[in-house]
């Protein structure tokens, strides 16, 4: 009787949130909803490509109910197809760029807010508005597409009167179908229907804000998060999706204040994005309504184990209690055990960690099924032999990780990882980085290659020892590390076999 081995029913997920039928079955989430949620200034949920910032938001979006009170709403938005250039319309000009999509995105979150209260609350105001929304969109529920979609451009054909406001006075007859639809083209090329279209939003946003400020102080707290923003870096320009990033941070800030958490919108951001948009007091910003989603060993193998337990279970074997219980061997080379021996290949993120299994995995089912291949293999446990067989692909896959992760905002990144694969060796100093750098072609004044230093030293491609010390530092080990001018910098352990990198001597 074949018995039922680890290899034939491990599994660990998907690298990829999204892509995870699963994830609401092991999520572990290593408390950083909570944290936002209870303190009430937390707005900005921060952390690296791979950090785990969507499966946190498809968590929160499924069991919402774990972490508001009864009667609490959330809202869930993926700006995953969301119409950028419609929006780029929508910039109030003249303003400084982090002001300038701030009113936009108060009129969409605002609007999303009042279709979701409005049978919650009894309310005049309200009511009003959902009139508005329903003449606008013809719906009183529109989709986030369809708020910021072709109907949008119809109000620079709105006309609402200025002074008190009252709902009976607003003339919708521009907005009927008969008056024609207007097209992305015409209210681009046409700066009245521009200006036009940014004042109906004006003016709308003030009817909504008054309508909900007159209801949620005693009404329910409503939370809306939005996830996927990095999407629009590959799609809208640059510099347009810079300003529109800068909007969406500015009008949460500007929202949660005002409704002092009542209303509160939570913006899950990659660091690095965040870094690169220009906004006033980011420092204070990140300090005070930043939580970052960042990882420990314990966290991480909790994340493993719950993963590897699900399927455990569906399997009918018994649970691990202990991540140790997955591999043959307590330790490896120098004296390792073998979680820590594949957390020093990590960025410490999720992702690298469930790649990196699922390599072990896959490379352990090829030789036990492979006919030409005499070993044994120790199907019941993870084997050390296979970690150090699938370090190869997974550190390509790591330098991959890398380069898409700066692909659009640092392109000097590709510049940056041949220069380093070009020296050949883990180990290096500043005068062999400055010189392979010309050989490469890069500009490099001294300002350059200490700028450069700092970037790689702070997406954790090198680290250096500090003081006595014989340890090396690598920013995903302590975050706290700042950048220091050094002898000698090393090359992250899990990049070597990457970029074809042998050890000096010294790198031991």
């Amino acid at each position: 009787m074949h018995m039922t081995m680890m290899i034939d029913w491990i599994d660990f997920g998907q690298v990829s949130a999204e892509r995870d039928e699963n994830l609401s079955s092991y999520f572990f989430e290593n408390g950083v909803l909570q944290a936002v949620v209870d303190n009430r200034y937390r707005f900005l949920v921060l952390g690296r490509k791979g950090a785990g910032k969507t499966a946190v938001f498809q968590h929160f979006n499924e069991n919402y109910g774990r972490y508001l009170n009864e009667g609490d709403i959330a809202v869930n938005l993926s700006l995953q197809n969301y119409s950028w250039d419609v929006h780029s319309l929508l910039s109030a000009e003249g303003k400084a760029s982090s002001l300038a999509y701030i009113q936009s995105w108060k009129y969409i979150i605002y609007l999303l807010c009042v279709k979701e209260i409005a049978g919650k609350v009894k309310s005049k105001k309200i009511r009003d508005a959902v009139k508005i929304i329903e003449r606008i969109y013809s719906s009183p529920v529109p989709s986030l597409g369809q708020v910021i979609g072709q109907k949008l451009l119809q109000l620079s054909k709105l006309k609402l009167p200025s002074g008190a406001f009252d709902f009976e006075g607003l003339n919708f007859d521009g907005l009927s179908a008969d008056g024609g639809e207007i097209s992305f083209t015409e209210v681009q090329k046409d700066d009245g229907l521009q200006v036009q279209l940014n004042r109906s939003i004006e003016r709308l946003t003030d009817i909504f804000e008054d309508a909900l400020t007159e209801c949620v102080e005693n009404g329910p707290r409503i939370v809306i998060s939005f996830d996927r923003i990095d999407e629009a870096w590959d799609t809208a320009s640059f510099e347009a999706s810079q300003r529109i990033i800068a909007g969406l941070v500015g009008a949460s800030e500007f929202i949660n204040s005002k409704f002092r958490g009542k209303l509160r919108p939570i913006v899950f951001l990659r660091e690095d994005i965040f870094e690169t948009i220009d906004l006033n007091d980011k420092n204070k910003l990140r300090s005070d309504c930043g939580q970052l989603l960042a990882w420990s060993k314990e966290g991480l193998s909790r994340m493993i184990l719950e993963r590897v337990n699900f399927y455990a279970k569906n399997a009918g074997q018994s649970e691990l209690l202990k991540i140790e219980e997955l591999f043959d061997k307590d330790q490896m080379r120098q004296q390792r055990a073998p979680f820590d021996h594949i957390m020093l290949r990590t960025m410490v993120r999720p992702r690298d960690f469930i790649r990196f299994f699922q390599l072990v995995r896959e490379d352990m089912l090829q030789r036990r099924d492979n006919p030409f291949d005499e070993e044994d293999v120790n199907a019941d446990r993870l084997e050390c032999q296979a970690i150090y067989n699938v370090e190869p692909a997974y550190s390509e896959w790591l330098v991959e990780e890398l380069k898409d992760e700066w692909r659009t905002q640092f392109p000097m990144i590709n510049s940056l990882l041949a220069t380093i694969q070009s020296m050949g060796k883990t180990n290096f100093d500043r005068v062999d980085f400055e010189r392979a750098l010309k050989a490469n072609g890069a500009s490099c004044t001294s300002n350059d290659v200490t700028s450069y230093l700092r970037f790689l030293f702070d997406n954790s491609i090198i680290g250096f020892r500090v003081g006595k010390s014989n340890q090396w530092r690598y920013k995903c080990f302590f975050s706290s590390q700042g950048f220091v001018e050094s002898e000698l910098y090393k090359v992250h352990d899990g990049l070597h076999r990457g970029l074809n990198l042998t050890e000096s001597r010294a790198a031991s």
